[in-house]
Order: C-alpha cells, then sequence, then structure tokens
C-alpha cells in the first residue's frame, strides 16, 4: 500500500508542477478546457486499478487504509508480546477485544449469546404492548432501534446550550431511495434474498423465511413512501418538531407513551424532536394486532442485521456477501483484516489516542491554523461584496464567522466514554457479542448522562484517524482531525498555490457550510434562528434553484446527477473556489497550483455498482462533477486556460452558478 502511495504521489507533483509551467498543452489526451478532471488525472488514473475487495479509490480511502494499517501495526505488537498490562489500559482493551473478535471458535459457541434473551422478548411478545414494551428495553439498555423506541441525544436545535431527545425514525434498511428507485430494483430483490438468508440462518424454515421476508418488504415499503428524502432531513423546518410527552401520546395513540418514555430512561423532559412527522404517523398506524407478526419479523431482521458483523461465520458471511454485492466487491479482505477492523471500530478512541502520539505534528497545525485564519478573513470580504444582502444580515454574516470554533487534531481532553468502555477477555467468560453490547451500552450512558446538563462545546464527535473534515452548524465549528493534515491535501513543502488547492480549499468548504441551504439557517451560536429578510430569502431560494438545475443536467453512467439532494455541497464547492480564489488573487502561476491540487485531491475510481450507490443516497455531486461543474463556473478558470464558447468545459456567463460569487 505505501509503495503505491508513493507512486501516486510521484505522479500527482508532476502534474502540479506541469501544469504550473503550462507545459501540459504539449502532451496528447484531455484537453484542459475541455475536460479538466481527466486533464490533470488522466495518468493517476491509469495507474490506479481497484482491487477485488474494493468498491472505491480515493485520497480520503487511500489515506484511511495507511492509517488503518499503522493501527494494525500496534495490535500485531500487542497480540506477539507476552505482557500482561494493567486493567483498563488500551493495551489491555487492545489485546482482549482482539483475541475475542479472533476466536471464531467462541465465536460460534457464543452466537447471538446476551443478545438471544432480548430477541426472545420481541419473537414471544403477545400484544403490541409487549412488543414495544420489548423495543424499548433493548433500546433503553443498549441503543438498539428498529421501528419505534430509538432516541438520540444531541444539541437542541433552537437552543444549542443544552441536549434534547430526539426520538429516531424506523431503520429503512436498504433505505427509500433504493427501495423507491427505477434503477435499484434488482438490488433490492438482492436485499430481500439476504433477509431470507438471515432468517433462516437464525433458525427458521426455508417457507417461514420466504413468508417472514415478504412482509417485512411490505412493512419496509410502506415505511418509505412516509418517510422524508435525504434531503428533506437537512432542513429544519422540516425535522424539528418539538412534543411534550402528552402530544407524543396522541401522535403514538397505539402505544402507551409514558411507559416507553420511562423505560426508555428519558421521561420527565419538556421536549422531544420528532423529526419525521410523517413516517411517525405511518408507524403508528402499523402498531395494530394484525401486523404483531410483520412487526416482530422486522424487529429481529433489523438486530439480525445490526448484529451479524459481531456473530459467528455464518452471520458475518451472510452480511459481507450482501455488501460485496450491493457495491460490486469480488473478493474478501480475509478473516484477519476483519478482525482488526472490527477492533479498531469497537475502541476509537483508544486508537486515537495512540494515532496522535505517533503521526501529529505541531508545526503542521500552526501552519494550517494561521490558514484558517486567513480563510475567515476573506470569506468575510466576499460576504461584503454581496449587495442582495442587506447590511444588517452580512454584519450578522460576519459576526457568525468571527464566532466560529476551529477544532484542529484532536481534543484536549478525551471523551469520558474511553474509559467508561472495559473489555472483558475469553478467559473471563467474555467474547465478541458480550463487549458489542458493553460498548452499545457505555454510549447509552454516556448519552444519558449529558441530558439535563450544559453543552460541552469543546467535545469531539470524530477520532483523530478519521481523514475528514465538517462543519457542525449546532456548534458552529469547523473541524479537522490530525489524519487529513498531510499529503496530497496538505504538504508543508507544497507551493502556497497547491495547499490552498488541497487543505485550503477543503476549509473553505466547510466554512461554506456554515451559509449553505441548512446552514445558513443557524445563527452564531448555533441556533436554529432564520436570521435573514423575507426577501433575501427568497433570493437565496432562487440562487440555490439555479445551481439545482445547474448540476442537474450532469450525468455518470446514464445517471443523471440529483441537484436538490446535492445542493449544500455543491453550494458549499463553489462558495470555496470563490474565496480561494479570492485569496490568491491574479496570480496565475498561483491559480494554476491551485486548480491542479484541487483536482488531484478528487481523483476517484468506482466500481459501477458502488457509483450508483453513490448517485442514489450521497449528498456529494460525484467527485469528477465537483471539478468540472466547479470550475465551470469560476470565471478566473477561464482567464488562466482560455477556454471558449466551444469548447467542453464553457458555461456561459450569465448560466453560471453559485450563491457567493
Amino acid at each position: 500500500m505505501k509503495k503505491k502511495l508513493l507512486v501516486w504521489f510521484l505522479v500527482g507533483s508532476s502534474v502540479v508542477q506541469l501544469a504550473g509551467c503550462g507545459l501540459l498543452d504539449q502532451f496528447k489526451g484531455p484537453r484542459a478546457q475541455d475536460d479538466y478532471y481527466e486533464y490533470i488525472n488522466e495518468d493517476l488514473l491509469e495507474n490506479i486499478e481497484l482491487q477485488a475487495t474494493d468498491a472505491h479509490w480515493d485520497w480520503f480511502g487511500e489515506l484511511t487504509a495507511i492509517a488503518a494499517e499503522e493501527m494494525d501495526g500496534i495490535i500485531e505488537d500487542l497480540v506477539s508480546d507476552d505482557k500482561t498490562y494493567e486493567r483498563g489500559s488500551s493495551e489491555q482493551k487492545i489485546k482482549d477485544l482482539y483475541a475475542c473478535v479472533s476466536d471464531m471458535t467462541n465465536r460460534e459457541q457464543t452466537g447471538l449469546g446476551p443478545l438471544k434473551p432480548h430477541m426472545d422478548s420481541i419473537r414471544n411478545a403477545q400484544n403490541i404492548e409487549e412488543y414495544v414494551d420489548a423495543l424499548a428495553k433493548l433500546s433503553g439498555e443498549f441503543g438498539f432501534s428498529s421501528i419505534v423506541g430509538g432516541y438520540n441525544i444531541m444539541q437542541d436545535k433552537t437552543d444549542s446550550s443544552r441536549y434534547a431527545v430526539y426520538m429516531m425514525y424506523a431503520d429503512t434498511l436498504i433505505g427509500k431511495e433504493y427501495m423507491e428507485g427505477e434503477d435499484t430494483q434488482e438490488y433490492v430483490t438482492m436485499y430481500f434474498d439476504y433477509v431470507k438468508a438471515m432468517l433462516v440462518e437464525f433458525g427458521m424454515s426455508e417457507e417461514e423465511a420466504q413468508q417472514s421476508a415478504d412482509s417485512i418488504e411490505v412493512l419496509l415499503r410502506d415505511i418509505c413512501a412516509s418517510t422524508l428524502n435525504t434531503e428533506q432531513l437537512y432542513d429544519p423546518s422540516i425535522t424539528y418538531n418539538a412534543y411534550t410527552a402528552e402530544e407524543l401520546q396522541q401522535l403514538y395513540t397505539n402505544v402507551n407513551v409514558d411507559q416507553m418514555l420511562k423505560t426508555l430512561r428519558i421521561d420527565g423532559q419538556d421536549r422531544y424532536i420528532v423529526m419525521d412527522v410523517g413516517q411517525a404517523e405511518k408507524i403508528n398506524s402499523l402498531l395494530v394486532e394484525e401486523n404483531l407478526e410483520a412487526l416482530k419479523d422486522y424487529s429481529t431482521f433489523v438486530m439480525l442485521n445490526d448484529a451479524a458483523e459481531y456473530g459467528n461465520e455464518a452471520f458475518f458471511r451472510l452480511h459481507e456477501k450482501m455488501e460485496h454485492a450491493l457495491y460490486g466487491i469480488t473478493e474478501s479482505w480475509g478473516d484477519k483484516k476483519n478482525w482488526m477492523q472490527l477492533t479498531q471500530e469497537l475502541l476509537p478512541w483508544d486508537f486515537g489516542m495512540m494515532y496522535v502520539e505517533e503521526h501529529f505534528s505541531e508545526e503542521d497545525k500552526e501552519d494550517v491554523e494561521r490558514m484558517i485564519a486567513r480563510i475567515l478573513e476573506e470569506y468575510e470580504t466576499v460576504l461584503w461584496k454581496q449587495e442582495w444582502m442587506s447590511e444588517a444580515t452580512r454584519e450578522k454574516a460576519v459576526c457568525k464567522l468571527e464566532m466560529m470554533q476551529v477544532k484542529i487534531g484532536y481534543p484536549e481532553q478525551w471523551p469520558e466514554a474511553k474509559d467508561m468502555m472495559q473489555v472483558t477477555p475469553v478467559s473471563e467468560g467474555g467474547s465478541l457479542m458480550s463487549n458489542l453490547l458493553a460498548s452499545m451500552k457505555v454510549s447509552v450512558e454516556y448519552s444519558l448522562q449529558q441530558l439535563g446538563g450544559s453543552v460541552d462545546r469543546t467535545d469531539w464527535d470524530i477520532t483523530p484517524q478519521t481523514v475528514n473534515a465538517y462543519y457542525d452548524p449546532m456548534n458552529n465549528e469547523i473541524v479537522f482531525p490530525a489524519a487529513i493534515l498531510q499529503a496530497p491535501f496538505y504538504d508543508h513543502e507544497n507551493s502556497e498555490g497547491a495547499n490552498l488547492g488541497g487543505i485550503g480549499y477543503i476549509i473553505a468548504h466547510e466554512v461554506s457550510h456554515a451559509f449553505d441551504s441548512s446552514g445558513a439557517l443557524y445563527d452564531e451560536y448555533g441556533n436554529y434562528n432564520v436570521w435573514w429578510t423575507q426577501e433575501e430569502m427568497e433570493e437565496y431560494k432562487r440562487l440555490s434553484q439555479s445551481i439545482i438545475d445547474y448540476y442537474n443536467q450532469y450525468e455518470i453512467m446514464g445517471v443523471m446527477v440529483n441537484g436538490e439532494r446535492t445542493l449544500g455541497e455543491n453550494i458549499a464547492d463553489l462558495g470555496a473556489i470563490t474565496c480561494i480564489v479570492s485569496i490568491i488573487g491574479d496570480d496565475k502561476e498561483a491559480l494554476t497550483d491551485m486548480f491542479g491540487q484541487m483536482t488531484y485531491n478528487w481523483a476517484s475510481q468506482d466500481t459501477a455498482e458502488y457509483m450508483l450507490y453513490l448517485l442514489s443516497t450521497d449528498t456529494h455531486s460525484p467527485n469528477k462533477v465537483r471539478v468540472n461543474a466547479v470550475l465551470s463556473s469560476c470565471d478566473e478558470f477561464y482567464e488562466v486556460y482560455k477556454v471558449k464558447e466551444k469548447d467542453g468545459m464553457y458555461v456561459a456567463p450569465e448560466d453560471r452558478v453559485g450563491i457567493w460569487r
């Protein structure tokens, strides 16, 4: 892996350097003016062959794989030594958990183990009341959720200084987009073959499992028809619906709500947020005695599916086979790699602490902090140029920038959940399944501890070894974990233009989310609070619709990009390029470096199945579109590359889009 990566880095460096010298025009292949994504990435992509174990390749995944290999090395070192570590130390937990994961004899003997009594309580329910009570006990102790009774504790969108209870929507399994998509029905058929196979492994006869799978499909299609689509779930005007306990009882007339809330240990709250009211109404209508057996089958499968990776080999293989078919993967990673991944997933903060000790540079952090300050300052300039906004609104927007919190690298205090999670070794009666449930129980207890207290805005929701970044509207913060601060996204030896096109563009993208179609509805304190005038909101919607229409014209594999679903990310991409270009000014060499590096960073390869999955569900446009659509709406790109009307990248000036131009 590292050897391949070095080759690709060298190829990428050549591309950026040649682009900076204006020499690439001498080479045959795609012209910058016709397809900039292919122009920059052609050589790189020709040298990348998706392995049979992979559905997707991009730099985020490549760096994630390298971080995982480094974590694998920690596991291997611990497994190979003969030391006994202090109980509760990261070393003890990692060593003993890996032993649980890799002990297939123990996993076969355990089966569903400690999960079985809870599943039996669902299977043995004699009426809807007993069924809902069984679900509530399972959710209240471990956080499992299927139809009703699930919840999440997070910041209140209208008062981000406090926590609120969000009543979770149903598990829609393969998802609304697949269930209702014209191009995805063969995958739905495949999925319900998997449902049947899982129920057979659970102990049903072939006939019983087929009947149950059919009844689950009927329920799922009914639920999905009343479920919000992905883009609606990002709109707080749709998803923030506050109910008192009494009002919840009116919504769930077929449930004893007071009893359910007590069992969940979330009773006594002054409000409960229902994110999908239409789906809740549908669920309530389904909670009737004639549906009892179908509902029990539904919840049984959800639990089997959630626990499959941690169960015996048969459950694991069925789950793996389904995922591979869905994403176009033709070969397994192998047992050892799967075991290491599960170990890392169950102890994320223990591995995160070790990752920081080995791989984080304070010098790079300071350099990126300076870049962030520069980008925030430039974004203020961009905002002040928006004549369609009133002065009062622009002042409010600038205030939001000035109050934006920045988190880089890793948390100052490690989450309490890290120490709460303890691992019981096989020698003391532990198993992978029991340790999974212990981990889930820690998550529930940690969340309940937060309820009723003030929000700690220094908390992190993402581990340092994660190769990603995000903007959190309820904290008004941008977060950049340690693992993303490396090449090709950031390299202190790169030119300023290249780093602005790398990590700088990602920073500007995340800042732009503060003003995307969802983020713009939150104020500087992270509260859902529409601070725009009616006229400004109408203009924002008009500009947004032009972006939707613009992206709707792009096509991948014969499937059109969904401009509405991807609107928020497209606004952030377009805002990022405006900000970075504004910083660079008319320095054409720096602009060339920036355009080249940004494009290089979005290079990707996908199986056809995985691309269909992305086109059906992802809120981001495909990477090629993220490059070409953005640059075709960037005036400076036309000046640098002399793009003319007949060129493939050309879009008429009046048709170029963006909120922040």
